[in-house]
């Protein structure tokens, strides 16, 4: 019998709870007015605990498993999924003036004919050029205002969501 047996049955248990968990959540909408608010406010933040849990089940798993299995060298299918393991290091603290810099003056330079100085690029090419090495995924919507720009002539807008905030104390 396996060292996983045991976990591995409970984690079946706990998936099949979620399910009926799920089913409840979904006909909430429709018993919302005949519930207490602090009741469903205490739910939501009962729930937001249980994930936090999970979640930090899972990276202790994660680790675990890294540190044992170390590198492999190609991802392993297993019952639904892939599972590969990958690394890589954490970046924080960018010196952005310096790094815009440095990539801004390669590309400009990238930018001249070498034999006859002339400039190659447009500066809207070099700007383009520029943000393929910046990770990019969204604009600053009050910035962009500063410029007269509307950001939603640029985007597809979903539809507003309101969220619950949820901080738990430690």
């Amino acid at each position: 019998m396996s060292n996983l047996s045991g976990p591995t049955s409970t984690l079946q248990e706990v998936q099949a709870l979620l399910v009926t968990l799920e089913s409840w959540v979904m006909r909430l909408g429709d018993e919302i007015d005949s519930a207490e608010k602090e009741e469903l406010l205490q739910f939501a933040s009962d729930l937001h605990a249980a994930k936090g849990h999970l979640s930090e089940l899972f990276n202790e798993v994660q680790s675990v498993l890294t540190e044992h299995l170390g590198h492999l060298a190609v991802p392993v299918t297993v019952d639904g999924a892939t599972v590969e393991i990958k690394s890589g290091s954490p970046r924080k603290t960018w010196d952005h003036k310096s790094i815009i810099e440095d990539v801004s003056k390669r590309i400009v330079d990238s930018s001249v004919d070498l034999n006859t100085g002339e400039v190659i690029k447009s500066p809207t090419d070099m700007i383009r050029e520029a943000l393929q090495f910046a990770g990019i995924s969204y604009w600053k919507v009050t910035k962009l205002k500063e410029l007269h720009l509307d950001a939603d002539d640029y985007c597809e807008v979903g539809d507003a969501k309101k969220s619950l905030v949820i901080r738990r104390d430690k």
